[in-house]
């Protein structure tokens, strides 16, 4: 019998959010006796931890990286010292191109064993800490639109150097891959799509509803993280105007972050009294395949896990323009891609508001919706 393939992953954290959750759906799939996996969280913190898979070897990186996943902005603002120091002397290492002989200093006190691939789970921070190290296979995973976004702008020269490093970029969708080829001149990619845990989705979404919800007018949900990316303010505006031009609904949120305030602000200024929040879920899917339309106001994406995750339940969904979409919206059934403005959007809330029989025949074709995680699974065990 071969050894088990020895896999190291990189992530910089574990908070609720895409890169964490497709990451730990990954993990747990990969067969067990094909592969031994390592799991390096720069900065050990966030609520996904709990659902790592227990096969995984968890490692912890040290103090000098507990800020690679904070922004500067964040820190000033909370008056935090000690962080705000932390983050100086990585912005200075960076900066002076230190970073790389730093990173290898601490790689020798964290890590432990030759690993035949070392993935770089989300890309930049992590992708300079995975070329600078001393795996076999090299691997870079692209989980947003660089042309939309670059996260790497103000570390380019750094970036494209650790690039040259990496033997594979995986980007999950062909937008995204195509976007991250043009900023970083590289050619060495692949489009794989984000496997989804379908199982677990499909028997989460057998609970109780959490609440009980409107007979008579069309229920719909947005589940996000409310950060400025997810623009949940558009939506917000779009859903104000189709009530106020005779399209009466009911919007649900699930989720919190830095601008819940903001938004509850908005919701009260304006009335909108059909407009529910209602925090952070473990278990959002039973809401969702009770609703009649998922909403995603998004100015970027890289693979939009909760699109699939929404199809998945059996709920059409509209979408704005972003990367990954048109991948996943590829039947009429499924919903509806709009412009990503919010001229679009408040358009395409109105359409689809407009003929709730619609929205109950495309949730009636969504019963045999299939998702193609072994497709994918064995796409990703051919590069691993």
């Amino acid at each position: 019998m071969t050894d088990k393939r020895k896999i190291l992953f990189v992530n910089d954290e574990m908070r609720m959010g895409g890169v964490a959750r497709v990451l730990n759906t990954l993990m747990a799939a990969l067969p067990e006796d094909k592969y031994e996996i390592d799991l390096l969280i720069l900065h050990k913190e966030g609520m996904l931890l709990n659902e790592i898979p227990a096969k995984v070897h968890v490692l912890e990186g040290g103090p000098f990286f507990h800020a690679v996943d904070e922004a500067l902005n964040d820190i000033i603002e909370r008056k935090d010292l000690t962080a705000l120091a932390r983050k100086l002397r990585l912005l200075f290492y960076m900066k002076t191109g230190l970073i790389r002989s730093r990173i290898i200093k601490e790689r020798k006190k964290l890590l432990h064993k030759q690993y035949d691939v070392e993935v770089a789970a989300k890309e930049g921070f992590c992708t300079i800490f995975t070329a600078c190290g001393d795996s076999r296979r090299k691997i870079n995973w692209v989980l947003t639109d660089y042309s939309v976004n670059n996260y790497s702008a103000n570390h380019m020269p750094l970036v494209r150097r650790a690039l040259q490093e990496i033997d594979l970029n995986i980007a999950d969708s062909e937008q995204a891959l195509v976007a991250y080829k043009t900023v970083f001149r590289v050619q060495n990619g692949v489009t794989i799509h984000n496997l989804m845990d379908v199982d677990t989705v499909k028997e989460k979404m057998k609970a109780p509803v959490i609440m009980e919800l409107s007979p008579d007018v069309p229920n719909l949900i947005d589940v996000a993280r409310f950060h400025p990316q997810k623009s949940i303010d558009r939506l917000l505006i779009a859903s104000d105007k189709a009530y106020r031009q005779g399209y009466p609904h009911m919007l649900y949120l699930i989720g919190g972050g830095e601008q819940e305030d903001m938004l509850r602000k908005m919701v009260q200024e304006r009335s909108m009294k059909h407009v529910v929040f209602l925090g952070y879920q473990k278990n959002p899917y039973a809401l969702m395949a009770a609703c009649d339309l998922f909403v995603l106001s998004s100015l970027y994406e890289g693979f939009a896990t909760v699109i699939s995750e929404s199809l998945i339940t059996g709920t059409p969904v509209l979408t704005t323009d972003v990367s990954g979409c048109r991948e996943q919206i590829t039947e009429p059934d499924y919903g509806w891609v709009v412009e990503n403005s919010q001229e679009a959007l408040t358009a395409g809330l109105i359409n689809a508001l407009k003929d709730p029989q619609r929205l109950r025949d495309m949730k009636q074709s969504l019963q045999t919706y299939e998702y193609p995680n072994e497709e994918i699974l064995q796409r990703f065990m051919e590069v691993l």
